[in-house]
Parts: C-alpha cells; sequence; structure tokens
C-alpha cells in the first residue's frame, strides 16, 4: 500500500505570547489534495496556529512538517521559497499601486517571469484583467483578496495557506471566493482554510478541524463535525438569559 506524504503537517505544536500560552498540543494534517478549513469562535487560537505554521510564529514546543521535511522556525519567505505560500488577514496589497503593478511586485524573485504572472492572474481571476490599471486601494474588498491570492498563487505552490478571506465581505462576494478556492484545490494546490465563519467553510471544505480553547476539538468531513461545529460556537457565545 502507497502512503501518501502530507502536503503540512503540525505534531504537538504549542505557541504563544510571552507567557501567554494559546495552543496547546496541536495536531493538523493537510493532505496532498483538498481543501481543510480550520474553524472555530474568536480567540480560539486558529490565526495564531497559522502564525506558526507559516512561519510568522515560532512554536515553543512542537515541530511543523512540509511535504514530510521539518521546517520548523523556518522564515516566512524561506517557506514561500520552498513552497508554503500564505494570505494574511488583511489582504496585504499595496494600495497605492496599480493592480498589474501589485502583480509585477512578484516579478523580481529569480525566475518568475511578469508576463508569465499576469497571464496566470487574469485567467484564475478575470475581473483584475478588466482592473488592471485601477490602484488596488480603489478595488472592492472581495478584488483585493483576489489581488492578494493571486500573488500568492504566482510561486505556485505546495500549500496555499488563506486566513480570514471572508472578514468584512458580503455573503454574494464570499461565495464567490470560495468557489475560487475550491477551484484552487481542485487544479491539484492543497489548502488550509481558517475561517471565523463557519457555514460557507462547510459546503467547501473536504475536511473540517474545529478548534476552541487553542486545542483541535474534533477533526473529520463536514457532515461529520457539523454537530461539533454548532456546539463550539454555542459555548463560545452562550445566549443571554431570558
Amino acid at each position: 500500500m502507497t502512503v501518501l506524504t502530507a502536503a503540512l503537517e503540525l505534531r504537538g505544536v504549542n505557541a504563544g505570547y510571552g507567557k501567554v500560552a494559546v495552543l496547546h498540543d496541536v495536531d493538523l494534517v493537510v493532505p496532498e489534495r483538498g481543501i481543510v478549513a480550520l474553524l472555530g469562535p474568536n480567540g480560539a487560537g486558529k490565526s495564531t496556529m497559522l502564525r506558526v505554521a507559516s512561519g510568522r510564529t515560532e512554536p515553543t514546543s512542537g515541530a511543523v512538517y512540509l511535504r514530510g521535511t521539518d521546517v520548523t522556525g523556518r522564515s516566512p519567505e524561506r517557506l514561500a521559497r520552498t513552497g508554503l505560500c500564505s494570505v494574511p488577514e488583511g489582504r496585504a496589497v499595496f494600495p497605492n499601486l496599480s493592480v498589474v503593478d501589485n502583480l509585477r511586485m512578484w516579478t523580481y524573485r529569480p525566475g518568475v517571469k511578469r508576463k508569465d504572472v499576469e497571464e496566470q492572474a487574469y485567467a484564475r481571476f478575470p475581473r483584475l484583467k478588466e482592473r488592471r490599471r485601477q490602484l488596488a486601494g480603489k478595488l472592492s474588498g472581495g478584488e483585493q483578496q483576489m489581488l492578494a491570492m493571486s500573488r500568492a498563487l504566482t510561486a505556485n505552490p505546495d500549500v496555499l495557506l488563506l486566513d480570514e478571506i471572508s472578514m468584512g465581505l458580503a455573503p454574494v462576494v464570499t461565495a464567490e471566493l470560495f468557489a475560487l478556492v475550491r477551484q484552487i484545490a481542485d487544479d491539484g494546490t492543497p489548502v488550509l482554510l481558517v475561517e471565523q465563519f463557519a457555514r460557507t467553510a462547510l459546503e467547501v471544505a473536504d475536511t473540517v478541524a474545529v478548534m476552541s480553547q487553542g486545542r483541535i476539538r474534533v477533526t473529520g468531513s463536514p457532515d461529520e463535525v457539523r454537530d461539533s461545529v454548532l456546539e463550539t460556537y454555542l459555548h463560545a457565545h452562550p445566549a443571554p438569559p431570558v
């Protein structure tokens, strides 16, 4: 029987800020294909876990593996060069540059051609081609998110990490972005999607991990964990007394 190497794996990860512990013995596997959605209420530790996975926060113990190689402690830049790319919360585009100039910022890396970057971005996100001369700061929130995702995808990543891509967006725009994420995964790029808003993530994910209080509570298919998701959110936001 062939054993497939996980695209990304966190083993026994503990992490925090100063003396404040946030993550407690976290284990998570992102398979070679598909979308893993990490769900949980505010303060569950989701973004901290993504910071550890992307190299922006070093764990106090435990390890991060990229395709079987221990990459714990590597910088985000080095991880990006080895195939782990992330779109952090807040989109991180250059607002005073046009769409095309934002894309060209990534062509200064060796081996990356400007024409290829633009063609790939416009093929995945046709709306960016229509807006290519527009300042990124003048784009809608959804279009800025598309631009941030297109920049991450220029490196043809082995794994794509997405942090709260629905933040501040209308439901119809969120649904459109998640359909694009589904297409990216179907094209062969495994995705770890961190989300606070569960409903759409449950519809698009192949695997769901539910997090609360810095721990992974349950992992399974969307149908298997749906009740656990509801329970976790209800406990995090209890109904007011009658």
